[in-house]
């Protein structure tokens, strides 16, 4: 066999090293128990699975004095309370003494009976308690001598409950005098019982025992089905630690192996090497399970040998080596992997798992501690709290390898699907590779690159067509009103519909895309195309039929449809061309059907390419600000300025503002502009006042985007206070169209504004569709009158007529009226009639730039 067989084989069987150490050493210790040297023919009886259960009888409180029990009997001191001090029963312990101490329990019989009881002292730590029974009469009556000849720091294996029967006579109380001697600290757990209640109370400890046991046991399966599993080290210490804690408390209740050591020095001799050996196992888990490395690999190893020596040494009985020194490498061992575990945590997630567990484990044996010394009460809980912290935290640590294994293995599961559902996946899309590339995903007709084929086919043959792209502009807001899935299913139906339609109407004119009349773009966006050299093409017929609300289920509405029309050949000479110049004239918003300019196309391409400049303008300073003046017509006053934008472009010169802001509030970028506008006035507005010589307002234009805004009025406020202005010092103007837009909301942000101080002004006043009442709602402070009502006002009685009644509108709401436009002297001469009223136009001055205003 080659080196690199030997080396898989070494790999192989190492993980079994563990097992073969557990059992090597408890057959070390079998020998040893059975060699005359080392073992002991004193039979001892087992501990009794018992526990404390505390009754109702009828005793007085409990009192001690520390005394020896002789010397109590020779002074006859039971009789009074002097010197005699009641005992906390909630404890039990008096802690460590200098002498023995003597402890006094009362119990009456009022009955007429005799009265069977037992006595119980269960402080397995005690080392022996002398007891005297004293009758009424005075009769004194000595009691066996419970305990052990050894004291407690020299056993391994706790001291059963200690008891008494006795007998009260009918009638009668009897005083019961108990000498506790012990090395350690002095305990009293006592309690009274019947004699049916032991077996009962006997029979409850050792069921919840049996669970506990029956989980640890579950729990080394477990991990030995781990360990041929995964041929893991760790899973291999983890079984050799849950082994040795399993058979060092069977011992330790009586349930060890009794048939083989009947005799408590032979169960001290497994007993001992245990608890070392339980350390070694918990360092070679920790080892492999935290994956440590380096140094600490090797601190772990190099701790793993004095307590396998010592394992092997203890039970011979050489001096200094014991059971204390087992404990204490043993717990120094624990500390060492508590260490490592928490300096770990952050870096490694397995660490957190092994310190809750060595924190249970801790737990446990400081639950011992202190029932031991009496800071605890003595029940089976306490008595058992070493065990129980090392089960909880075996069990715990298996769980943990338990999941992790389970984890593994799902990942390795969901890789598997994975893998077989791309395969899936995979045979499914080269199926339908065809389809998926041939047509649209929702509507299922051709896309946009079989349809180009087909024009192109057409133009090559020289055909005369008509490309129609059919936009529908209500596509969206169905879209976030009814749901996608609602939407899709209706744009379906909907398509169908025209489909038949045009299939009926134009048989021999229709141009169809693998067999169906219609191509799909996107979900808002389909093509059409008609042959235009089989006769005329009745547009006004698909015009209605456009126009006619759609109607499906419940459902009634129109989808706003658009019609943009691109001829072949005069319009494109490819496929790609017509479809996107069939786009170009469906976006536009006057008619249902529109045929493609070449001139609108350049609009809209100017207009992308300066929204996408926009930002460039502003930080540049191609886009200014020219200021308008607001005249009084009763003095020729300057009382305010308007701020209207302008941008002169480097490559487009001047640009108007219909050619941009419209297409910018569309789109949404007019608000950054808004803001732009409100911060260069303010920043302008003492530069105005002093051209003008007196305070006077600024105005800046705003829009139904600004007002949808909910915090518009904390941003322009920002703005103000940053420049030291007050917001009275500025006037906010919106259109009529715009706050009719919303009026809601309109109204809320208006007085938003209005209660922070702004002025607001209503613009293009008598262009729009505001009704009285609504014009009335709003937080206004000036009306300003469109341009429309000066024409021919100085001749024309009507025009006159209802300039007046616009005037007399105004007034009744307490507003300030400006008339726009004013650009000749005849109409200013008109105006004089109002002198009340404001003016502002040509006639007064044009908007400049603040520099040469």
């Amino acid at each position: 066999m080659g080196k690199f067989p030997r080396c898989v084989l070494r790999l192989r069987y190492r993980v079994w090293l563990p097992l073969a150490l557990f059992f090597a050493i408890g057959g070390y210790s079998l020998g040893l128990n059975l060699t005359p040297a080392y073992g002991s023919a004193n039979p001892v009886p087992l501990s009794p699975l018992v526990s404390n259960a505390w009754v109702d009888t009828l005793q007085s409180d409990i009192r001690f004095r520390t005394a020896s029990l002789d010397q109590v009997l020779k002074d006859q001191s039971w009789i009074d309370n002097r010197d005699w001090q009641p005992l906390d029963t909630t404890h039990a312990g008096l802690g460590y003494l200098d002498g023995p101490a003597t402890f006094r329990v009362e119990l009456s019989n009022p009955s007429v009976h005799p009265l069977s009881l037992l006595l119980r002292i269960q402080a397995p730590s005690l080392d022996q308690v002398r007891a005297v029974a004293i009758l009424e009469t005075g009769e004194t009556n000595r009691l066996p001598v419970l305990g052990d000849s050894f004291p407690f720091s020299e056993r391994m294996v706790e001291l059963p409950e200690l008891i008494w029967p006795v007998v009260l006579p009918p009638t009668s109380y009897t005083t019961f005098l108990f000498e506790v001697v012990n090395s350690g600290p002095t305990l009293f757990p006592f309690s009274v019982s019947r004699p049916e209640q032991l077996l009962s109370e006997a029979g409850t400890e050792i069921a919840w025992k049996a669970g506990l046991y029956g989980i640890l046991l579950f729990a080394l399966v477990f991990d030995l089905a781990l360990l041929l599993t995964l041929r893991s080290m760790a899973a291999a210490w983890l079984t050799c630690l849950v082994a040795t804690i399993l058979l060092t408390q069977l011992c330790v209740d009586g349930f060890g192996l009794w048939l083989l050591w009947p005799h408590w020095p032979g169960v001290n001799n497994l007993l001992t090497p245990m608890i070392p050996l339980s350390a070694v196992a918990l360092l070679g888990f920790s080892r492999h399970f935290l994956g440590l490395v380096g140094r600490t690999q090797l601190t772990f190893r190099a701790a793993s040998i004095p307590l396998v020596l010592l394992a092997v040494l203890a039970p011979l009985h050489i001096v200094g080596i014991g059971q204390a020194t087992t404990l204490v490498a043993s717990t120094a061992a624990l500390l060492l992997v508590l260490i490592v575990a928490i300096l770990h945590i952050r870096e490694n997630p397995e660490a957190r798992y092994l310190a809750i567990a060595l924190v249970m484990l801790f737990i446990g044996a400081a639950t011992a501690m202190l029932r031991t010394i009496g800071w605890m009460p003595v029940n089976a809980v306490t008595t058992s709290g070493f065990y129980i912290g090392a089960a909880s935290a075996a069990v715990f640590l298996t769980l943990v390898v338990g999941y992790r294994l389970v984890e593994e293995r799902r990942r390795r599961m969901n890789a598997t699907q994975r893998v077989a559902e791309e395969r899936r996946l995979r045979t499914r899309l080269e199926q339908d590779y065809d389809r998926l590339m041939a047509s649209h995903r929702i509507t299922r007709r051709p896309n946009r690159p079989i349809m180009e084929q087909a024009l192109d086919r057409l133009i090559q043959s020289g055909h005369s067509f008509v490309v129609g792209l059919l936009r529908l502009e209500r596509y969206g807001e169905i879209e976030r009103a009814l749901g996608y899935q609602e939407a899709e299913n209706l744009l379906r139906v909907y398509l169908a519909r025209f489909c038949r339609y045009l299939e009926g109407q134009f048989p021999d004119q229709l141009v169809l895309f693998q067999g169906h009349p219609l191509g799909t773009v996107d979900t808002a966006n389909h093509v059409i195309a008609l042959r235009t050299d089989n006769g005329s093409i009745p547009w006004n017929a698909i015009r209605q039929w456009l126009e006619q609300s759609f109607s499906e289920d419940h459902y009634a509405f129109s989808w706003l449809s658009r019609l943009g029309l691109a001829y072949a050949p005069e319009h494109g000479s490819s496929g790609s061309q017509l479809i996107s110049r069939a786009g170009f004239a469906s976006l536009a918003t006057d008619t249902t059907i529109n045929v493609y300019d070449p001139r609108s196309e350049e609009e809209q391409n100017l207009q992308h390419f300066l929204i996408l400049d926009l930002d460039r303008a502003l930080r540049t300073g191609g886009i200014h600000l020219a200021y308008q003046p607001k005249i009084c017509l009763r003095d020729n006053r300057v009382i305010a300025y308007e701020a209207l934008i302008r941008w002169n472009h480097p490559d487009y010169g001047l640009i108007r503002p219909d050619q941009w802001i419209p297409f910018a509030e569309q789109v949404g970028a007019i608000h950054g502009v808004t803001l732009w506008a409100i911060e260069r006035a303010v920043q302008d507005l003492p530069r105005l006042e002093q051209k003008a010589g007196r305070p006077v307002m600024v105005a800046v234009n705003i829009s139904a985007r600004d007002l949808a805004r909910s915090d518009f009025h904390s941003e322009a406020q920002a703005i103000l206070s940053r420049y030291g202005v007050t917001p009275n010092n500025v006037m906010l103007e919106i259109t009529e169209t715009a706050v009719m837009r919303n009026a809601d909301q309109a109204r809320q942000m208006l007085e938003k504004l209005s209660r922070a101080g702004f002025r607001i002004a209503l613009d293009d006043f008598g262009t729009g569709y505001s009704s009285l009442s609504a014009l009335a709602s709003f937080s206004l402070d000036e009306l300003k009158i469109d341009r429309s009502f000066l024409t021919d006002i100085p001749t024309d009685a009507i025009r006159q007529r209802i300039f007046h009644t616009a005037v007399e509108l105004g007034e009744a709401l307490d507003l300030r009226i400006v008339v726009e436009g004013v650009e000749t002297a005849a109409v200013a001469d008109w105006l004089q009639r109002y002198p009340g009223l404001c003016g502002q136009g040509y006639y007064w001055g044009r908007p400049e730039p603040l520099s040469i205003l």
